[in-house]
């Protein structure tokens, strides 16, 4: 497996405009933002990117999340297989921080409360476990079991509830949309309008948003809004059908990197879409990306994590920033 590389700059603005690189996000204060009925933000005309750190091994099919200032990294696949690493990243540090309970690739972490969920995933089988993970020692404890087993599903924290979606059960794509409660419980709260893996959620202003994804007839372009309650609305299409692309909420909408288009092929493009207004382009990474994780870090500020780039797997992380 060749090993994967972004263009070696400490800052890249790829827009073309000249700003000066990006400070570093782990370092800034995580404060409320202001409603956006009290300002309004200046439209994003970019993003730079720099490098912070390298995983251990070229890593893609992971997830992350993050908590208290700090991103957790779960399991993954490499070249030798699942993995069952748990990895913190504070700051540019990257360190071990747990050990998941079986190899597990193309799983969904989601907070709760002061734990992280770790949900589904699977090594050659889809697992149905849901296990509950405390940054504060790195324990894991099994926490509850979806009604079938789930891999390549998406995930996403509305107050103190977590919503699934879609997925891969080992014989069918699932159309369920589950919640799970502080306390545990799982219920099933809406239906996707197709079975559907390696969709994208992202959740703004109490909906969450689902970009993409793989359905029986191949790759998908819609974007579906659920908001509880109300149940799942197309709201649009992306440019290009695409599983796996990266998606987390923004100050003023979603953003969405890359995807893979096609077997072996990913893209590149990044969008910002804002309810009401839609999807525009910002801009495109330096190489295309699909099945890495990214994580919202506070004003502006997201780690980018693995994937891969068609057959290569990514080692990097980098930090992005965006630019109004």
């Amino acid at each position: 497996m060749r090993r994967f590389t972004w263009l070696p700059l400490l800052a890249l603005l790829l827009t073309g405009c000249g700003h000066a690189a990006a400070p570093d996000p782990h370092h800034a204060q995580h404060t409320a933002r202001p409603s956006a009925s009290k300002r309004t933000l200046p439209a994003v005309k970019g993003f730079t990117l720099h490098r912070l750190a390298d995983l251990t091994v070229a890593t893609d099919r992971l997830s992350a999340t993050a908590m208290g200032g700090d991103v957790y990294i779960f399991g993954g696949l490499r070249a030798a297989g699942s993995t069952t690493a748990i990895y913190r990243l504070r700051g540019k540090a990257l360190s071990a921080a747990g050990t998941l309970p079986l190899p597990l690739h193309d799983l969904a972490a989601a907070p709760q409360g002061g734990a992280i969920l770790v949900m589904g995933g699977g090594q050659v089988a889809s697992s149905p476990k849901i296990f509950g993970y405390k940054p504060a020692d790195g324990s894991l404890y099994l926490d509850a079991n979806f009604p079938t087993p789930l891999s390549d599903l998406a995930a996403a924290t509305l107050g103190q509830d977590v919503y699934v979606f879609g997925g891969f059960t080992g014989s069918v794509f699932s159309q369920a949309v589950y919640r799970i409660s502080l306390q545990g419980s799982i219920s099933r709260v809406a239906t996707l309008p197709l079975g559907l893996r390696y969709t994208g959620a992202a959740a703004f202003q109490g909906s969450i948003y689902l970009f993409g994804g793989l359905g029986q007839a191949g790759y998908q372009s819609a974007i579906y809004r659920f908001t509880p309650g109300k149940g799942v609305t197309k709201v649009g299409s992306l440019p290009a059908a695409v599983a796996a692309p990266l998606v987390a909420p923004a100050q003023d909408g979603v953003l969405v990197l890359g995807g893979e288009s096609g077997v072996n092929t990913d893209v590149s493009s990044v969008y910002l879409y804002t309810p009401g207004t839609g999807l525009r382009r910002i801009g495109s990474l330096p190489n295309p990306l699909g099945y890495g994780a990214l994580v919202a870090m506070g004003k502006d500020s997201y780690d980018v994590i693995g994937g891969e780039d068609g057959a290569q797997r990514a080692t990097g992380i980098y930090s992005l920033q965006l630019t109004r």
